[in-house]
């Protein structure tokens, strides 16, 4: 049991950095070799947004085993796994809309005004999936505070997160609400705090630890 929850943890630890550096290196135009000059320099598009999906299927397996070291009778316990895949779901959804429908229909027509009413419609639907994924992650994290602080002393690092992580995304909603690549880059480094504090608490877990 030790061995593949230090697995999980580094699964999920793995993905989380290299979903951060995914985000630094995140292009804001769709022009190829166009750099922004924001963060890391830009790479492929397509490429960043496929490996974001990757990581999220990643993240939805190391923490799978989270929900296994938890008490899974739990009420809350089981809240949070459904609010982390829905969440996951609606995040790659947002990187399919960014990564590859725009890009579909931008090589589809040259007309600039489908261009324009097309780029704007998947703008809006990439920022309402961005906006409600990154919502129901959080809320998942917040669910999982009481299980992860009867875990470990490392759990209760990463419940105390999973609270402040709820808040600053509640916050957001309720004040802006919008997901420009700052804000976004903002949200993942948040994301990663509790998702390494987790990561950390399976890896340096006990066999006598937990349920």
């Amino acid at each position: 049991m030790t061995n593949q929850t230090r697995a999980d943890g580094a699964l999920i630890a793995g993905a989380t950095v290299f979903a951060l550096i995914l985000m630094l290196h995140h292009p804001t135009s769709f022009e190829a070799g166009h750099d922004d000059g924001l963060f890391l320099a830009d790479w492929s598009n397509v490429f960043v947004h496929a490996a974001i999906i990757g990581c999220l299927l990643a993240l939805a397996v190391g923490l799978d085993g989270v929900r296994r070291r938890l008490d899974q009778t739990r009420l809350l316990t089981r809240a949070g796994a459904i609010l982390f895949g829905a969440g996951f779901l609606a995040l790659a959804g947002a990187a399919l809309v960014n990564g590859f429908a725009t890009g579909r229909l931008l090589a589809s027509t040259s007309d600039p005004m489908i261009r324009e009413a097309g780029g704007r419609a998947f703008w809006a639907l990439n920022q309402s999936l961005t906006a409600l994924g990154t919502l129901l992650v959080a809320l998942g994290a917040a669910a999982w505070s009481p299980g992860l602080w009867r875990l470990s002393h490392t759990g209760r690092v990463a419940a105390g997160l999973g609270i402040a992580l709820a808040a600053l995304a509640l916050w957001h909603t309720t004040t802006d609400g919008g997901f420009g690549l700052h804000v976004a880059v903002a949200a993942m480094a948040a994301f990663a705090l509790w998702s390494l504090a987790v990561a950390a608490a399976m890896i340096l877990a006990r066999p006598q630890e937990g349920p």
